[in-house]
């Protein structure tokens, strides 16, 4: 028997599309044909089912009873999309594409439960997985753009691997998004600077770093780039800050990620902290977690002593920070940032960083934030896990771990 593993595909949304058409189209405009994942260089799945409109009262074991109908199954997985309350969707991998397209054809259509599910072969994921992949996120992408004209943008790089457009499931069209994979940092960085703001097919795109690989590295191997993660914010942040708190990059940060008795040696002896891996995957999946309006984080289990000079050098990695509030007393912070991309890679690279003797906590910064829970540094979910979301009052902090306040849980409205 085949060994059992989590499906890698994407994640569904609710396609806006028409609302991106009716926003950069006048009236005299052209109308701009979306591109389609499956004529713009992306393959299906022969072996794993995308399966929509789910009732939520459905379980994995419930689903995989139904799909049994094919075959052995290696795999069910339940997601839930915050963009859509009405219904779940999946993905159910069989060992054999025989068995697959038997359940294909039998319960496409049919009613599961209360709800007539659409079912659709899964894309394949592109998304390579080696240690010396080097992965930029790129936004803001041309409803028309796919990934032939994404990887072109980018093919004058030697070391360039592959380039593919998130896509929605249920339409077949592009989020927006994507990513983009270099065999070389350097090489990455170089083509983050110079496509940046490039206009790709009438909009200007976004760039930020995806992932970075350096953590093996010893500290004083770890170049000027605070771990691959560009800051963006320069001199714009709108706080009036010491020095020390708008350190360039590469420069020394004081006192971040020391006990308070090591801060009066810390700009001798302590580098800029290094903010731990992400994936895309994982990124895709922080993202879906939370409506794209919402673009600020929290962060909890703050030491008092900290200050803001001490948390935004390590906070700007991430991107254009729009406001800040500090809250000492309480040991939490908000970011706003530019973007709901950015947010939630900040989300990700934080969760249990250690930060002046605590492991940090995050979540969105929202009424209900979807905590990362308390685990090992740099630990991230499965990407194709659920993030869990605190649906009433926070839960009771662990020993260590601070309370949002409840009177500022609201920051991002």
């Amino acid at each position: 028997m085949s060994e059992q593993r989590e499906p890698t595909q994407e994640e569904p949304i609710e396609g806006k599309v028409e609302e991106q058409l009716e926003t950069e189209l006048g009236a005299d405009q052209p109308q701009i044909t979306p591109a389609n994942a499956t004529k713009g260089g992306r393959e299906t799945s022969d072996r794993i089912l995308y399966v929509g409109n789910l009732d939520k009262s459905v379980t994995e074991n419930m689903l995989k009873q139904y799909f049994q109908v094919g075959g052995p199954i290696a795999n069910v997985k339940i997601l839930v999309d915050k963009n859509n309350q009405e219904a779940n969707y999946a993905f159910v991998e069989y060992h054999k594409p025989h068995d697959a397209n038997v359940a294909f054809q039998t319960l496409d259509g049919k009613q599961i439960e209360n709800n007539v599910v659409k079912i659709n072969w899964a894309f394949q994921s592109q998304q390579v997985s080696s240690e010396d992949t080097f992965n930029l996120f790129v936004g803001d992408l041309s409803i028309d753009v796919d990934d032939e004209t994404l990887a072109n943008t980018f093919r004058e790089y030697p070391t360039f691997i592959q380039a593919h457009v998130m896509w929605d499931m249920q339409s077949g069209r592009s989020r927006g998004y994507g990513f983009v994979s270099f065999g070389d940092q350097e090489q990455a960085q170089k083509a983050m600077e110079a496509t940046q703001g490039f206009i790709l097919n009438g909009r200007a795109i976004r760039i930020n770093w995806a992932s970075k690989r350096e953590n093996n590295q010893p500290q004083n191997a770890r170049g000027p780039r605070r771990g691959g993660f560009r800051n963006q914010n320069n001199n714009h942040f709108r706080h009036t800050l010491p020095p020390m708190g708008m350190a360039p990059q590469g420069a020394p940060i004081p006192t971040m990620g020391l006990p308070p008795q090591a801060a009066p040696h810390a700009a001798q002896h302590q580098g800029p902290l290094v903010p731990p891996q992400v994936n895309p995957q994982a990124v895709d999946a922080m993202i879906r977690s939370a409506p794209p309006r919402v673009t600020t984080v929290y962060i909890g289990n703050i030491p008092h002593f900290s200050t803001e000079p001490d948390l935004i050098p390590l906070l700007q990695n991430f991107g254009f920070i729009v406001d800040f509030k500090h809250y000492p007393d309480r040991g939490c912070c908000f970011i706003k940032y530019g973007t709901h991309e950015q947010a939630a890679v900040c989300i990700l690279a934080l969760a249990n960083f250690p930060f002046q003797g605590r492991n940090l906590r995050t979540g969105w910064g929202k009424e209900k934030p979807a905590f990362i829970p308390q685990g090992k540094p740099g630990q991230v979910p499965h990407p194709m896990g659920q993030i869990p979301v605190r649906e009433d009052q926070p839960d009771q902090p662990t020993q260590q771990a601070q309370q949002a306040p409840e009177d500022h849980q609201e920051e991002n409205q």
